[in-house]
């Protein structure tokens, strides 16, 4: 039977620790609860938010005028399958826990992707990836809860719509992520392309997933202050996609700007190189600031507010504009208001 609270303050169920309550949340463990949540906000007519592990979103100060529905749904099986391993994951379930058991039955696919937060409906929702790697390279199903049909939609690897940092869950909010079925391998083949792997492993002999998984893990505590000591939501900022005619422009004023390729006649290019030369790193203003370690973490000391994030977050998409020409994307979700 499905459980509701009022006025439930949301800063706690989010990594940033800020935004006000919402008005009414609802826990939901299998997907009949699901349903009886989504029939209960049709029927008082609420607007509805579905909330997961909390690790990408920032909710406004005044909260959510409406029903939250955080997704509690469970599970994790290992299914051999004699080429490989299907995993079985239920939406709920906590991104690294997937990793971490994954590395320890020598199962490759998931170490690049290690200590990312959140959960596995919020790695759909977002295509997370890391190191090289994305989650769209190892995903081979989702099941998926239809809202306006009350249908349960299994659906492909295309289906899903991966992009960068994208999903077509993100602009088909009817569609819940129930459960993802992820492709792993007996084979080892670490995937050792991102520079700061390289230089690690320059030399050495090839390491095993578990050594991949460590260096990885090393690798983001070094740069990202994690939610136990500082509230973030890791990047705060999408890294920018460039015509190549652009960032050559750009180079010419710039000359040791990174990038890397992206798609026909593109390049990726680093948000916090951007931030840093814009003179941001480091910097702190009230409760807020942006994180020493790295540019693209903006963090919340405590006792600040999503406005002051905002705003911050605002300055520093100006001057990256003023300075390059180019304007920053938020990666996190902003419920409630914009930048």
């Amino acid at each position: 039977m499905l459980r509701t609270k009022t006025r439930v303050p949301l800063a706690p169920l989010t990594t940033f620790r800020l935004g006000g309550p919402a008005r009414l949340l609802a826990r939901v463990r299998c997907v009949r609860e699901l349903e009886e949540a989504f029939e209960l906000g049709l029927q008082q007519g609420l607007a509805t938010f579905v909330l997961g592990g909390g690790s990408n979103v920032l909710f406004a100060d005044a909260g959510f005028d409406g029903l939250v529905v955080k997704v509690d749904l469970r599970g994790m099986e290992f299914v051999d399958s004699g080429d490989g391993v299907a995993l079985r994951a239920g939406a709920g379930e906590t991104w690294d826990n997937l990793a971490k058991e994954a590395v320890k039955r020598k199962l490759g696919g998931l170490e690049n992707l290690s200590l990312i937060p959140g959960s596995v409906g919020g790695a759909l929702y977002q295509n997370i990836g890391a190191y090289g790697a994305e989650l769209k390279d190892v995903l081979e199903s989702a099941q998926a809860f239809d809202v306006r049909i009350r249908q349960k939609r299994m659906m492909t690897n295309a289906d899903c719509g991966f992009g960068y940092r994208n999903s077509v869950f993100q602009h088909e909010p009817q569609l819940v992520v129930l459960s993802a079925t992820l492709r792993l391998s007996h084979v080892v083949r670490p995937q050792l392309t991102y520079p700061e792997l390289q230089h690690r492993f320059r030399g050495k002999p090839e390491p095993s997933l578990w050594q991949v998984r460590r260096a990885v893990i090393r690798i983001r505590k070094g740069k990202f202050p994690y939610a136990e000591r500082l509230g973030n939501a890791g990047s705060f900022f999408k890294n920018p996609v460039l015509r190549r005619a652009q960032f050559e422009a750009l180079l010419a004023r710039c000359p040791d700007l990174k990038s890397f390729p992206w798609g026909p006649g593109c390049v990726k290019v680093p948000a916090a190189q951007l931030i840093e030369k814009a003179g941001w790193k480091g910097r702190r203003s009230g409760n807020v600031g942006v994180s020493e370690r790295h540019s693209l973490v903006l963090v919340h000391y405590g006792g600040g507010t999503s406005d002051e994030l905002l705003n911050l977050a605002r300055r520093i998409v100006d001057d990256v504009e003023k300075h390059f020409g180019i304007t920053l994307e938020p990666e996190v979700r902003i419920v409630g208001s914009s930048l």
